[in-house]
């Protein structure tokens, strides 16, 4: 239970906010000067009547309260007083005694309470009546309304952190009053303590998050008005009253425009940009990772091609007579340099290696070529005899055994210098079989590595070496069946 302490409990405004606050559940103490006239009584009220005009009066009643209850919550300054008099008129004792009721009695009672109202942040209320109903306001109200205001003025931002409300709340009653004038007009010229007392419950609600520093009454009209305000507004004009048109004089909705249809895009590229592009990045990367698979596929699709086109002759560049050798070593080089030049490595070999091929054969007769192809143009070109073979049986043995000339071991080397010979004449059939020219000691060369693995890559392989003789041994038999025969 919350408890209250209100000054000027013997006034009609007083006892109004005391029954008020008992209402809302609040233990009550009132301080005033007479309670003889009053009828009111309920066990949460306590009347304590003392001279208001005695400060230490004043200071003991309040200590004996806050002793007695250990706590207080609202603190409530309803005291009307106002001098009879003109300033000017007024006894210095009168005077004393005015100031004294309304100015220094709250201000002594609000210090002492000022403690526990911190504490239990609770909530000051000063009600300043600034004049009488038909009396002006003097000198003496404007002192006692200014102290009041300008003291909760300086605690307000203080006491509004601590968490103590403090108001203002100022009545101005109107200058002149009608005496004739009827019940209804009076209680509209004058502000009526029950509608103070609803100010007051409205100001103690705790559930309100803000607080007002200051609220002034006034009457609801003046008293020069003529006739009172109607209890209930004034019925609403039919001619100015707003009247929405009905539903069937609505304008009808807008047919929607129609709108084209989307063209349907059918690409011919199953990707976008942006996936051909990351395709190509990946297959450039695995072809930087991986070079020999795509190496190995080339020789597999160049195995794989037909024999008609590896086979097919080429027209001579000149109208020069030139012998199946040499024509067939012109196929053969040509067709490695365009290999040579895809593939993009070793371009300078190939080329010289093409040159030897074109003026004719090294001293030991070999061509640049692979065996099988060599075989092939050769047997398209002219029919190889059995000194042909005898010949290239030779030369298989030579490359197995590892002994090269120096032609062939100069060949190898990174740089080489081949000396341009001249073409021999076409060999036939009945041609007298060359002489063989003397081995000569092959010089002690240092030869790369790079050259070493050449050589071994393009050294021929045992099958092709035992097929190479087969055919051979197979033309010499039918050869000796076709000379018995003719004999």
């Amino acid at each position: 239970m919350d408890i209250a302490i209100v000054t000027g409990a013997e006034t009609p405004l007083g006892l109004r906010l005391i029954e008020r606050l008992i209402r809302l559940g609040c233990r009550v103490h009132g301080i005033g000067n007479n309670f003889s006239n009053v009828t009111f009584a309920d066990p949460n009220f306590i009347a304590h009547a003392i001279d208001v005009s005695d400060l230490e009066a004043i200071s003991r009643t309040t200590s004996e309260i806050l002793e007695k209850e250990q706590a207080l919550h609202i603190l409530i300054h309803a005291i009307d007083v106002t001098p009879g008099a003109p300033f000017e008129n007024l006894p210095v004792g009168n005077l004393e005694a005015v100031l004294k009721i309304g100015l220094l009695g709250p201000v002594m009672l609000t210090r002492l309470a000022l403690p526990n109202l911190l504490r239990f942040r609770g909530q000051l209320i000063n009600i300043i009546p600034a004049n009488k109903g038909g009396h002006p306001a003097s000198a003496v109200n404007a002192l006692i309304e200014g102290g009041l205001r300008e003291m909760n003025t300086a605690l307000f931002d203080q006491a509004r952190d601590a968490g103590l409300r403090v108001t203002n709340l100022i009545l101005r009653q109107n200058l002149e009053t009608d005496p004739e004038a009827s019940p209804e007009k009076l209680s509209q010229t004058r502000i009526d303590p029950e509608h103070v007392a609803r100010t007051v419950e409205h100001l103690l609600n705790e559930n309100d998050p803000n607080v007002p520093n200051e609220i002034t009454l006034y009457p609801r009209i003046s008293a020069a008005a003529e006739v009172p305000l109607p209890e209930s507004p004034l019925p609403l004009d039919p001619y100015n009253a707003i009247i929405l048109p009905p539903t069937e004089y609505c304008p009808p909705e807008e047919p929607k425009i129609p709108t084209k249809a989307k063209d349907q895009i059918e690409r011919t590229i199953p990707y976008t940009d942006e996936e051909m592009e990351d395709r190509i990045a990946a297959a450039i990367e695995d072809f930087d990772a991986h070079p020999e698979r795509y190496e190995q596929e080339r020789k597999s699709r160049k195995q794989n091609r037909p024999r008609s086109q590896e086979s097919r002759p080429k027209e001579p560049r000149s109208q020069e007579a030139h012998s199946p050798e040499q024509t067939g070593s012109e196929e053969g080089g040509s067709k490695r340099r365009r290999g040579r030049r895809r593939g993009g490595r070793n371009r300078n070999r190939d080329r010289e290696g093409n040159e030897t091929a074109r003026h004719g054969n090294d001293e030991r007769g070999a061509s640049t070529e692979t065996p099988k192809q060599a075989d092939q143009a050769a047997s398209v070109a002219n029919p190889p005899s059995s000194d042909d073979a005898s010949a290239k049986a030779s030369r298989n043995r030579r490359r197995r055994s590892g002994n090269k000339p120096e032609n062939e071991s100069a060949s190898t080397s990174d740089t080489p210098q081949t000396k341009p010979v001249k073409p021999e004449a076409a060999t036939s059939p009945d041609a007298p079989k060359p002489r063989a020219k003397p081995k000569a000691a092959p010089k002690k060369k240092a030869v790369t590595k790079k050259a070493t693995k050449k050589a071994t890559k393009k050294a021929p392989t045992k099958k092709a070496v035992k097929k190479a003789v087969k055919k051979v041994a197979k033309k010499k038999a039918v050869k000796k069946v076709v000379k018995k025969t003719e004999e």
